[in-house]
């Protein structure tokens, strides 16, 4: 980029060495880039002090904010202040334009103020953002003794006498920065500056220490630990720098698609010679070698914040601790107030103790002072050689698991390492972070949040400021729990149930580690066959609901089966919506709540009463059939009569009496509207011979909708002719409306009748939405009759500007073909990056291939489809033949890739 002429010498110096710093980060070197970044802003508001000549008298030129703790990023601000002793001149103005003018020609964001001492004092005391920014406040030109006057009085009257209005300033931001940008210490997506355990926590303990050594309170952390504070804050800044470089821009969330070349630029996999994040399509082998570096990068990223956010809790509770009267001890050796729990002898603690000293954190909530934590990390290996293998440790860690206040215990069990050193097997897995779009927190921390919701689940006195029930949870949660005769059985397999996550098969691997470390901790066998099989199959009830036909009697006898009694699969569905409800909205929502309590509940009836026997099936229909005559009137008999002989077996199984009757009449009044349509449209010979569009009512069709089965989705039956492809017609022209497709039931009537039903969550333009269905139904008819180009309609909806740009980690996309989960379909999954329009473009491949789907189920989490169709040929029959079944896979991974 050229020059302009009108730069300064001081300026155009400041942009060659910082086009030249950019460039040497871009190949890597990104560790020394703020401190070299701010070195050269400093050298040029020297340069330019000098250059201008005429400046005003008393004057100081002073770096603040991020300028001044000397870190400056690629699209950091640069924040200054033009102080005076006294009163500010009036050439003050033509000063700092002088100063910033050939900074906004250089495309540089500024921040100034123009103030004096009086001034800075007293917007400190009414502002707690600009006293942070004072914090940090360096000199860069100027008098010595005017930036001496702000410092003295910052000291004296802004830090002493307003110190502790900021802490309680910070306290308020911080409950606002965590609703807004989350814990990034536990997101695959963290917000590096704002978030949790991000930069800004880092910076709070050095304010924080400014405060207190100001007032004369004692300091929480050694010398050494703040050292390791900025070793972490550097690492931050430095992924910081990488992600803006990577972004070309300024933004401080690491989202899905940056994380790749971010990863590559901090030296965490190999460099690919370019910035790109979103590169073109690699080999198949490419994602998943990616995804490793990604998962090593971001684990790492988690422990620093995770210590930076411990830090900054720890400065706030001991330092500043909030009013009140803390429960009273009640174990020996242990001792608490409002700072915290800590061990009345800090010299030699007993094993027994520290383990009662986390019990007691847990009873009340408070977490163990920042000294007892030092202390077990000091004395770490004698206190575990003293817990390790004993059947008394393992009863005091499920006590504090299952306390409905454990959760500062368990924090101060990760971050002494105690808890690791005590299960191996669990350290083996805490960090672990699985590249994509569905498991959202470390291992270790998504298993500490599983445990707080199964104690939640059974604790009738939830931690002060939460429920146990919400719209999203499960309401009879308690009423379950109350059932479970022995519940510390069920937070063992809490514990365990995903510390198999390093092998192919998780839930295998964890029943063998579950058994294993039982054992060894001198369980009975009772209960390690007990925790083995929760840990074995929690993922039973969720695929099951998810992925299979809950209308179909063989899969629940089958799981029925598995399970073998109520108690068990009381166990079952906790575990399965603790783990979910742990996992984050996209897992544990009102439409899977809804799947997983159907299911639940028809298992349970089951294993209550038996299964049925085999004519049932037929009984069941004939009391289906006899239901829907008995609600049609006398004059419609005959036409009920025929509309059921013309239903599929499966629509009597599947759907209740009500639903059939309405089907009916939906049927009945799209044949009226087909007739109608015929007789207006002209004869293909009325057109000499030339196919006309429209002909035999093939774009006639019929919305009907109603709320659906869980809170925020609807329900929508459409009938229309059958024809190949329609249902790809149908999702497509849902698609276009935005509406998102939770799930799909279709029935193929006899008299060549379609009736889709499909479950949608709701409709982005709510205050409307009696308009969307007719307008789904136009749409339908249209790109049936040849008048709407839905692939070409979709495409353009996907490359609009106003379209959601979600992304999800690059991931190459997986179909699996199979026939083990349905003895009458073949079941077809698949995974890939979800986009506008996908499942439109998976139904038209599969219609392609000469297949009919009766059953879809739909999930999209964090921008990936995860897609499960179950399908036959034209034949009735289910797909076996190896070569079709190849062909289809490679067409479905082909569509799966399209842009």
């Amino acid at each position: 980029m050229h020059t302009p002429p009108s730069l300064p010498p001081s300026a155009q110096r400041l942009k060659t060495d910082r086009d030249a710093l950019f460039e040497r980060a871009r190949g890597g070197a990104v560790a020394g880039f703020p401190w070299e970044c701010t070195h050269l802003v400093d050298r040029y508001f020297e340069e330019r002090v000098t250059e201008i000549g005429a400046h005003p008298p008393d004057f100081a030129l002073v770096a603040v904010g991020g300028y001044g703790r000397g870190r400056l990023c690629p699209g950091s601000d640069v924040d200054i202040l033009l102080l005076f002793a006294r009163r500010i001149p009036g050439s003050a103005e033509s000063f700092v334009k002088s100063l910033l003018f050939p900074l906004w020609d250089l495309g540089l964001d500024l921040g100034h103020g123009v103030r004096t001492v009086a001034d800075c004092i007293s917007l400190a005391g009414k502002d707690f953002q600009v006293l942070a920014s004072l914090m940090d406040a360096r000199p860069l030109a100027g008098s010595a003794e005017v930036f001496q006057k702000l410092r003295d009085a910052f000291e004296s009257k802004a830090l002493r006498g307003h110190g502790r209005v900021f802490v309680q300033s910070l306290r308020r931001h911080n409950a606002t920065r965590a609703a807004q940008y989350g814990d990034a210490s536990a997101m695959l997506e963290p917000e590096l500056k704002n978030g949790l355990g991000g930069l800004r926590d880092g910076q709070q303990v050095f304010w924080l220490e400014r405060v207190m050594a100001a007032i004369g309170a004692d300091p929480v952390f050694l010398p050494e630990e703040l050292a390791r504070l900025r070793e972490d804050q550097a690492f931050l800044n430095r992924v910081r720098t990488a992600l803006h470089l990577c972004a070309g821009r300024k933004t401080d969330r690491l989202f899905f698609d940056l994380q790749p070349p971010t990863a590559r630029l901090m030296g965490f996999a190999a460099p690919s010679g370019a910035l790109n994040p979103a590169p073109d399509p690699a080999p198949d082998s490419a994602p998943e070698a990616t995804g490793r570096a990604v998962e090593f990068f971001l684990s790492r990223l988690h422990q620093a914040m995770t210590r930076v956010k411990a830090m900054r809790e720890a400065v706030f509770q001991e330092a500043f601790p909030v009013p009140g009267r803390p429960p009273q001890a009640t174990l020996k050796g242990v001792e608490m107030d409002a700072r915290g729990v800590r061990l009345t002898s800090r010299r030699r603690a007993g094993p027994a103790t520290v383990l009662d000293a986390f019990l007691e954190s847990a009873r009340s909530g408070l977490p163990l002072t920042w000294d007892t934590r030092r202390v077990i990390r000091d004395q770490l290996p004698r206190i575990a050689e003293g817990l390790t293998d004993r059947p008394a440790t393992l009863s005091t860690l499920v006590e504090i698991f299952s306390s409905p206040r454990s959760g500062p215990a368990c924090d101060g069990l990760l971050e002494t390492r105690l808890l690791p050193t005590l299960i191996p097997e669990f350290a083996q897995v805490e960090h672990l972070i699985q590249f994509n779009d569905y498991h959202v927190h470390p291992v270790g921390r998504h298993t500490m949040a599983c445990l707080t919701r199964l104690a939640g689940f059974a604790s009738p006195d939830p931690a002060p400021g939460k429920t146990l029930v919400t719209a999203t949870d499960a309401p009879w949660a308690g009423e379950i729990a109350a059932r479970i005769p022995d519940y510390h059985r069920l937070m063992l397999a809490g514990f365990f149930h995903d510390l198999g996550k390093n092998e192919p098969d998780h839930c295998e691997a964890g029943e063998s580690i579950a058994a294993h470390v039982l054992a060894r901790f001198g369980r009975d066998p009772e209960t390690i066959d007990e925790v083995a099989f929760l840990v074995r199959h929690h993922l039973l009830l969720a695929t099951t609901a998810t992925r299979r036909d809950l209308a179909d009697d063989g899969v629940i006898n089958e799981v029925a089966g598995l399970v073998r009694t109520p108690q068990r699969l009381d166990a079952l569905y906790l575990l399965a919506v603790a783990d979910a409800m742990a996992t984050g909205p996209r897992a544990w929502n009102t439409w899977s709540r809804s799947l997983l309590g159907e299911l639940f509940f028809k298992i349970r009836q089951r294993l209550l009463l038996g299964p049925p026997a085999e004519p049932d099936v037929l009984r069941r229909m004939e009391r289906a059939r006899a239901a829907v005559l008995a609600a049609t009137p006398e004059a419609e008999q005959e036409t009920a009569e025929a509309a059921l002989r013309a239903m599929p077996p499966r629509a009597l199984l599947a759907l209740d009496a009500d639903t059939l009757t309405k089907h009916i009449r939906l049927v009945c009044r799209l044949w009226d509207a087909v007739a109608e349509d015929r007789m207006r449209k002209p004869s293909a010979s009325a057109a000499n011979g030339a196919k006309a569009r429209g002909v035999n009512g093939e774009g006639v069709n019929l919305v009907e909708a109603e709320p659906g089965p869980a809170e925020g989705t609807y329900r929508l039956t459409i009938a229309a002719l059958d024809r190949t492809g329609l249902f790809a017609t149908m999702a497509g022209a849902l698609a276009l409306h935005g509406l998102n497709i939770l799930a799909a039931d279709l029935f193929t009537w006899a008299d060549g009748t379609a009736v889709d039903v499909f479950t949608v969550a709701q409709p982005p333009d709510t205050l409307f939405v009696d308009e969307v269905w007719p307008r789904v139904g136009r749409s339908i008819a249209h790109a049936l009759t040849g008048h709407l180009d839905l692939d070409t309609r979709l495409g353009e909806r996907r490359n609009s500007p106003l379209a959601r740009n979600g992304a999800s980690p690059r991931l190459r996309p997986l179909v699996t073909v199979h026939n083990r989960d349905s003895d009458a379909f073949t079941v077809i999954e698949v995974a890939a990056p979800d986009r506008i329009g996908f499942l439109h473009d998976m139904a038209r491949t599969l219609a392609a291939h000469g297949l009919s789907i009766h059953l879809a189920k739909i999930a999209t989490i964090k921008g990936r489809a995860a897609d499960i169709f179950h399908v036959r040929d034209r034949a009735g029959n289910r797909l076996t033949d190896p070569d079709r079944i190849d062909a289809l896979r490679r067409a479905l991974l082909a569509a799966a890739r399209k842009a």
